[in-house]
């Protein structure tokens, strides 16, 4: 069974096509495609025959004889990057607005998602001065919690898509001073991808039947972060 893992990491895009069991490429290769996107680049493993994904973007191994080392099943075989996207081509940007009036700070967050792509299970994390009580939430588009041991108020959306490709938070709290509401960590999933690479075919490489393969392929914010 083949699988593969999207990651969002340190501001870059980085595609990881994983396979489960590496004996499989050893008896078949795995041809990919992608969508073609300016600045899109790709890295193999050391041990994947490059010249061959680079000429027919076949994913084989280098040497059919060479095993991999045990323990390596999540090693990346493939990985991409692309250098070249603007802030308007995120999934989902995040504003934050605190401001002070008299004995309280009132803090306004709102959210704005690309069209591209349906999120999935959107936590959006602030941070909070130590309170004694919760925050007072005035107007929320989905739900909230409260982390008072690590004073951090969690907004959750289920899913963003056509229907609420926009939304906004308000809360207060006690008067603080506003750079305590950063950094905002943001978490998300989508079922597809900016390059939209795949596995698409297995193709033998030796005699014998090619197996039967499923692949899963998912966008997640691995470093995600509003400063």
């Amino acid at each position: 069974m083949s699988m593969i893992t999207i990651t969002c990491f340190q501001g870059c895009l980085i595609n990881k096509v994983v396979l489960n069991w590496w004996n499989i490429l050893y008896l078949h290769g795995l041809q990919i495609e992608n969508q073609d996107l300016p600045g899109l680049s790709f890295k193999t493993h050391p041990y994947i025959n490059k010249e061959l994904f680079n000429s027919q973007q076949i994913v084989g191994a280098k040497d059919p004889n060479r095993p991999f080392p045990s323990g390596q099943n999540e090693t990346p075989l493939v990985k991409w990057r692309i250098q070249e996207l603007d802030e308007s081509s995120l999934p989902l940007s995040v504003n934050c607005w605190p401001s002070v009036s008299g004995n309280e700070t009132y803090v306004n967050i709102d959210y704005e998602a690309s069209e591209m792509f349906d999120l999935h299970n959107v936590a959006i994390s602030i941070p909070l001065p130590a309170l004694r009580e919760a925050p007072s939430v005035r107007q929320i588009d989905g739900e909230w919690k409260y982390d008072s041991r690590n004073s951090v108020l969690e907004w959750s959306i289920i899913l963003i898509d056509q229907s609420n490709r926009s939304g906004s938070m308000e809360f207060a709290v006690p008067a603080t001073d506003p750079s305590s509401f950063f950094p905002i960590s943001v978490g998300f999933s989508a079922s597809s991808t900016f390059s939209d690479l795949k596995v698409t075919t297995v193709l033998p490489l030796r005699e014998g039947s090619p197996p039967k393969f499923s692949q899963r392929i998912r966008l997640v914010a691995d470093n995600y972060s509003v400063i």
